[in-house]
């Protein structure tokens, strides 16, 4: 998507390459009556067919404006607006059976009708005041429409031995809100302050929808909700500098939610789908302190800890049926539970889990052209619920925590040689769970990415860039592996009067890669039996793309 700032000239871009690739941009400035005014438009078309042996046929199209204007000498008015739309077809995740046994090549399909459409338009408009030093104010409104439409068939014929499991989910919402804060700076001796107050409001108007539909026709409808939620939060935020030693930071969020859903599904004539079914209304606040402390006993060493708490907010639908299953066995009628497809143990779920973490690390420099920093971290969360929209229920996989260490490097080999590494390691753990079935799916254990960069004055440029991630397991027992690799991509440009001709390679050592990754129990349309096995999305193999821009 086209990211547009303060831009000082035009542009135009055009790429092209393998897999029938191409791609335009451009950034225009729109010429305006006032020296203290700017206008921009930018807009990306980028096309291509994938490495897939049924061409994913993949189009996406942007467009953004902006304009940015002085109200008076200390106010400021500025109005964006978005547009993005977007289509392709889909090989989908295929098991890694299916290419041992001969049935499918890495590039073949077992269902290639999987696919999808989904767009955005976008409008903001914000307003900024400052007077002097001291006071700064903020308001910022915004509206948002989205669509989203996905058809896959991640099981084939495990549920539909006849026509397949292929599923359609439709999501279509409003989103609007505002978000503004005031500032006020002091200096009391020695003492300098900054004081934060905000508030943010958000609503989601949201129309849910999951049907079978094998070969992209509907069969029967699974989920059908109209979701309202919205969520108001105010928050205080206090910076002080006691001197250039110490720093600290104090934070207070509190935030509201309401939830209304209405199952559409949910009335005494519907036949039922084995799913639970469920319309009301819930709502709960939260509280969320921070502390931020910054020690830096000398010019080029900073000692810092973070500690505070957040959350995550649960499914609307998942709330309102956990509140239903509540009600049912406070009045003592467990045989409406069975009836209506309610699991019991679904009546703990939390509205809002929260996550507890914490943060200590430095930052310093070597000389004048190295800076390192390290951090060891933690992360606990009350609850990690899922809502598994490919088939309508919910999971619930219980408490967590994490825990890891992060370095970076950056370094100015030469004025114009920079280099940088960046190296993660993490462990994450179910608690409560035993120590042989306690891994987290898919959470990453070891990753790692870097390069050296290279901006001659002659016009010459390159990049050389890796990107490493490490096996992980793919089940709480580790029993099934998502495999890891180490990719490595190069960019070379030049530039002059202008002009730029570049040209960027991806995995350049054409190495075989999983990109997503699942432990997916499926059933292919020969097999008497259900496996459950490593399903993937193979990473694109070596490619090349190039391209000219002109900026003026």
């Amino acid at each position: 998507m086209v990211i547009l700032g303060q831009h000082d000239h035009n542009l135009v871009k055009l790429e092209g390459g393998m897999f029938n690739t191409a791609k335009a941009t451009t950034v225009l400035k729109i010429p305006t009556t006032g020296k203290h005014q700017s206008a921009y438009l930018a807009g990306q078309y980028y096309y291509s067919d994938g490495p897939f042996e049924s061409p994913q046929g993949f189009n996406r199209a942007n467009i953004y404006g902006k304009f940015h204007t002085h109200l008076t000498p200390r106010s400021e008015l500025g109005i964006g607006v978005g547009a993005f739309t977007s289509a392709w077809d889909a090989s989908g995740q295929i098991p890694q059976r299916a290419i041992d046994n001969g049935v499918i090549g890495r590039w073949g399909a077992i269902d290639d009708l999987e696919g999808g459409t989904t767009g955005r338009y976008n409008i903001s408009v914000d307003y900024h005041f400052k007077e002097g030093y001291e006071h700064d104010f903020m308001v910022q409104a915004f509206v948002s429409k989205y669509d989203f439409k996905l058809y896959s068939n991640f099981t084939f014929w495990l549920n539909d031995s006849i026509d397949g499991d292929m599923i359609e989910q439709t999501d279509n919402r409003t989103v609007y809100g505002i978000n503004t804060h005031y500032s006020l700076r002091k200096t009391f001796g020695n003492l300098r302050t900054l004081t934060k107050v905000g508030g943010n409001y958000r609503g989601d108007n949201i129309d849910l929808s999951l049907w079978k539909s094998p070969n992209r026709t509907r069969k029967s409808i699974q989920t059908d909700n109209t979701v309202n939620e919205v969520n108001m939060a105010f928050w205080l935020e206090e910076d002080l500098v006691f001197s250039r030693l110490f720093k600290l930071q104090l934070g207070l969020r509190g935030d509201y939610f309401t939830f209304n859903s209405l199952d559409h599904l949910d009335y005494p004539e519907f036949a039922g789908n084995e799913l639970p079914h469920a319309s009301g209304y819930a709502q709960s606040a939260i509280l969320s302190p921070k502390l931020n402390m910054v020690l830096s006993p000398t010019n080029n060493i900073d000692i810092y800890t973070n500690i505070g708490t957040g959350f995550h907010s649960n499914d609307a639908r998942d709330v309102i049926i956990a509140q239903r299953i509540r009600e049912i066995i406070h009045a003592g009628e467990e045989q409406e539970l069975e009836d209506r497809n309610f699991d019991p143990a679904h009546s703990d779920i939390k509205t809002l889990p929260r996550a507890t973490g914490a943060e200590l690390g430095t930052r310093f420099s070597l000389g004048k052209n190295i800076l390192v920093s390290l951090a060891g971290w933690y992360l606990h969360m009350e609850e990690e619920l899922v809502f598994v929209g490919d088939e309508g229920s919910t999971e619930i996989s219980g408490e967590t925590r994490r825990l890891g260490i992060d370095a970076e490097i950056r370094m100015q080999l030469a004025s114009w040689i920079w280099a940088d590494v960046d190296l993660n390691l993490s462990d994450g753990r179910y608690i409560n769970e035993p120590a042989d079935a306690n891994y987290i799916p898919l959470a990453p254990r070891l990753t790692s990415q870097g390069g050296i960069n290279f901006l001659h004055p002659s016009g010459f440029e390159a990049a050389v860039r890796y990107r490493y991630v490490g096996d992980r397991p793919a089940n709480e027992d580790n029993s099934v592996v998502a495999i890891g690799h180490f990719l490595n991509n190069l960019v070379l440009a030049y530039r002059f009067r202008g002009f730029k001709i570049f040209t960027q390679a991806e995995n350049i050592f054409n190495i075989t890669w999983n990109e997503a990754q699942f432990d997916t129990e499926s059933r292919l349309f020969y097999e008497p039996f259900s496996v459950s096995e490593l399903h993937f999305t193979p990473g694109n193999p070596f490619n090349i793309q190039l391209g000219i821009s002109y900026e003026f």
